[in-house]
């Protein structure tokens, strides 16, 4: 039973895994850019480390491998339409009337996200079509509420409060 698996079978299987929501934002140049990445994860809490996963063919991929910085914004439930707007291929415009602020790397922390980690990138893998960020993290900040999930490639609000303890 050695059968290579194919593309859409592959994403198939990959579809029954729910996962968080995040918006991974750089800047570049002084011009903000950010995509809708469900690829994340946490590797180390000494020092504290994350990882994403970025297609080199998306222009966010550009400005994170040029800055060296990204920041993770852990989507809310109720955000669906930023998570559209950010998986979206939009243009110049891409940050108009959305409201962020800065922090530490200088990346956007996107305005009502349930948490964010702000990272300077400390490696990065090619891997197919893919690119693996390694973040050494920055800073960070969470608080209360109900995440953004996605599974069977749609979004949905989760029905369960994170608290902020911990």
């Amino acid at each position: 039973m050695n059968e290579r698996i194919d593309a859409t079978a592959f994403k198939r299987v990959m579809r029954r895994f729910p996962t968080g929501v995040t918006i991974v934002t750089s800047l570049r140049e002084g011009s903000p850019r950010g995509v809708t990445v469900s690829a994340f994860a946490s590797v180390s809490l000494e020092p504290p480390t994350v990882l994403i996963c970025i297609n080199r063919a998306a222009r966010s991929y550009l400005y994170i491998s040029a800055s060296k910085i990204f920041c993770v914004n852990v989507l809310a439930a109720g955000q669906r339409a930023l998570a559209e707007r950010f998986a979206a291929k939009l243009g110049e415009n891409q940050f108009e009337g959305v409201a962020y602020s800065i922090d530490a790397s200088g990346a956007p922390v996107l305005e009502g996200c349930l948490a964010h980690l702000d990272c300077a990138v400390s490696e990065e893998h090619h891997v197919g079509s893919h690119s693996i960020f390694i973040g050494r993290v920055l800073s960070g900040k969470a608080r209360a509420g109900e995440p953004l999930g996605y599974l069977g490639g749609a979004f949905y609000d989760v029905a369960i409060e994170v608290s902020d303890k911990a």
